[in-house]
């Protein structure tokens, strides 16, 4: 009886460490996004949560494997939906489309591969609708696709581009690994910004090394937010440069996005070390509510 105890005990720690390293190394969302009408979304990489106005949780979009999320002029949401054939573990994906009225559809059908070798939807786009893409394949780039559908292509200094974010300035920052790139439309070659910013936040969770720095947003008054998801907390950058750790997550979680709401909140996508997802809201007066 002993012998089986112990073994259904280290079962288990081997479990809850499996866990843990998959936590680890899995691919976290970044995006928290809001529409006109206050309704706040975000992914727990199984299903799209909305938040109302009043602070109600319900599921808007169910067993979609998203990372990012896009709300357009018209309030429609954009997600895509990631998966793997169950015999060959070759990728698929779709794009879809939730409008306000509840009707959901794909705006790209499910095809095979990634949605990034394509460089024909982006999720992030700037205030005149061009669109952004991060390219891995063919060399690292940032993609540009404007309005009228002409494309232009920026090349990155660093393999493995993480996020994008355009900026008031007309330059794109773009996380990657420990640093922070910068690219100008009107250069070919982007630059690194900021290198090692993550050194401003010590290493709380052991994670892949182009899963330091995650996602970026930014406020009305131009300050960039960086996720520093190993460092378990956030850094925010001033127009002029400045540096600064603005938030910390709570013990065994760490921010990987998030977004500053109309009345100054700050609203953070938060991961556990389990792969728990939650959002924490913190208001300016500093009380927080989770979701």
């Amino acid at each position: 009886m002993a012998g089986m105890r112990t073994g259904f005990v280290a079962s288990l720690v081997a479990v809850a460490v499996l866990s843990l390293a998959r936590a680890a190394v899995a691919h976290p969302p970044v995006s928290v996004v809001m529409d006109s009408r206050g309704f706040v979304y975000y992914s727990d990489l199984e299903n799209v949560w909305r938040i109302s106005p009043t602070g109600t949780r319900s599921l808007a979009v169910i067993g979609v494997h998203t990372h990012q999320l896009y709300v357009d002029a018209e309030d429609r949401l954009y997600g895509e939906d990631a998966t793997n054939d169950d015999a060959t573990g070759a990728p698929y994906h779709r794009v879809w489309r939730l409008d306000p009225d509840g009707r959901l559809s794909d705006v790209i059908p499910r095809r095979a591969g990634y949605l990034w070798t394509y460089g024909d939807f982006g999720f992030v786009h700037d205030r005149m609708g061009v669109a952004y893409i991060l390219q891995h394949s063919g060399g690292p780039a940032l993609v540009r696709i404007g309005g009228s559908g002409r494309v232009t292509r920026t090349t990155l200094p660093r393999p493995e581009p993480g996020f994008a974010l355009p900026t008031a300035d007309d330059r794109v920052v773009i996380t990657a690994g420990r640093d922070l790139l910068r690219a100008d439309p009107r250069r070919q070659q982007a630059r690194v910004w900021k290198a090692n910013l993550s050194r401003l936040t010590p290493r709380a969770l052991e994670v892949a090394d182009r899963h330091t720095l995650l996602g970026l947003w930014s406020d009305r008054e131009g300050r960039i937010y960086v996720a520093s998801y190993a460092g378990a907390a956030v850094i925010r950058l001033d127009r002029d440069g400045a540096e600064a750790v603005i938030a910390h997550s709570p013990e065994g979680w760490a921010p990987t996005g998030g977004m500053v709401g109309p009345d100054e909140s700050l609203w953070l996508l938060e991961m556990s070390l389990d792969g728990q997802v939650r959002v924490r809201r913190v208001m300016p007066d500093g009380t927080e509510r989770v979701y």
